[in-house]
C-alpha cells in the first residue's frame, strides 16, 4: 500500500539518482509520459551547469529521445554551443534546434535545480526532427511514481 511516506521516499530516491547522473555524466534525462492533454517528451537536466540551454524532444519513444538528447549533450560537454537555427546530425537522423519559449511550464526538474531565485526559467532549445528519426530499440518505462 502506498503511503505519503512511501511517496516521499520514492521522490528522494529519484532525486538522488538524478543528482548522481548529473555529477557523473553532466546531465540526466527526465521522461514525461503522454496523456490526453499532450504527447510524451524527454528533456535534459544539467546542461544549465555548462551554461547551456536544456534540450527537449517531444513525441518519440523514450529510447529514441535518450539517444538523440545524449548525442546532443555530448556535443555540449565537448564544448560546442548549440544555438537556435542549428541543424545537427545525430545517430538517429538530423534535427533542427529552435528556441523553446517558456521552459517553466515544461522543464520542472531543470528549473527546480537551476533557476535562480526570482529569475526567469532556465533557457531551453526545442529539438525537432528534420526527417523521420531512426528508432532506438527499447520499451518506454512506466511512471516511476505510479508503481
Amino acid at each position: 500500500m502506498d503511503t505519503p511516506e512511501r511517496f516521499t521516499h520514492q521522490l528522494d530516491e529519484h532525486d538522488a539518482w538524478q543528482r548522481e547522473a548529473i555529477r557523473h555524466h553532466g546531465w540526466a534525462l527526465q521522461a514525461v509520459l503522454g496523456d490526453d492533454d499532450g504527447p510524451p517528451f524527454v528533456y535534459t537536466v544539467g546542461l544549465s551547469g555548462f551554461g547551456h540551454p536544456e534540450l527537449i524532444l517531444f513525441a518519440t519513444t523514450q529510447a529514441t529521445a535518450a539517444t538523440v538528447l545524449n548525442d546532443l549533450a555530448e556535443l555540449v560537454r565537448a564544448g560546442h554551443a548549440l544555438r537556435p537555427g542549428d541543424r545537427v546530425r545525430v545517430r538517429n537522423g538530423e534535427v533542427h534546434l529552435l528556441t523553446f519559449p517558456d521552459s517553466g511550464d515544461w522543464l520542472f526538474v531543470a528549473n527546480d535545480l537551476y533557476q535562480q531565485p526570482d529569475g526567469p526559467p532556465v533557457p531551453a532549445l526545442l529539438v525537432v526532427p528534420a526527417e523521420e528519426l531512426s528508432p532506438t530499440p527499447g520499451d518506454d518505462l512506466p511512471c516511476f511514481f505510479c508503481r
